[in-house]
């Protein structure tokens, strides 16, 4: 009777660490991605070519955890209504001090379905990391 509770609680505590261990790594990945886009210039290349290195960046800094096609990047002006990736808008975001005027914003958003089992019980949650960075490139 102690075996099998003892099995799985086992087994719960290690898928349960393994989904929190693969959480850390989406938020970190997201939000060094919106670090990086915040930093990054649109090339040549236009909008698309900003948002596929950002989604790229994302994809490498996740350890395999996701890739490009999983990620959603944007570079929006914000409207305080603006839910682009499923990330809101940064509070005071619309009217920012050093520029007077709506500083655009990064937005990096990741969504990743994990596996979590106890014995006879499994559920599959999804995972998210959502991140709103302010675009630097507006005041240089």
């Amino acid at each position: 009777m102690v075996v099998p509770l003892t099995v799985a609680l086992l087994l719960g505590i290690f898928t349960g660490g393994s989904a929190y261990f693969k959480k850390i790594s989406l938020v970190d990945a997201a939000r060094d991605g919106a670090r990086y886009g915040a930093s990054l210039k649109v090339p040549v290349g236009g909008i698309e070519a900003w948002r596929q290195a950002v989604r790229n960046r994302v994809a490498e800094l996740s350890g395999g955890q996701v890739s490009a096609y999983e990620v959603c990047a944007d570079l929006v002006v914000p409207t305080d209504t603006n839910t682009a990736c499923g990330v809101a808008d940064p509070a005071g975001a619309s009217t920012d001090p050093t520029v007077f005027l709506p500083a655009n914003v990064v937005k990096v958003g990741v969504s990743k379905p994990t596996k979590l089992e106890f014995m006879f019980f499994t559920m599959t949650p999804t995972l998210t990391a959502k991140v709103a960075a302010r675009y630097e490139r507006n005041i240089i």
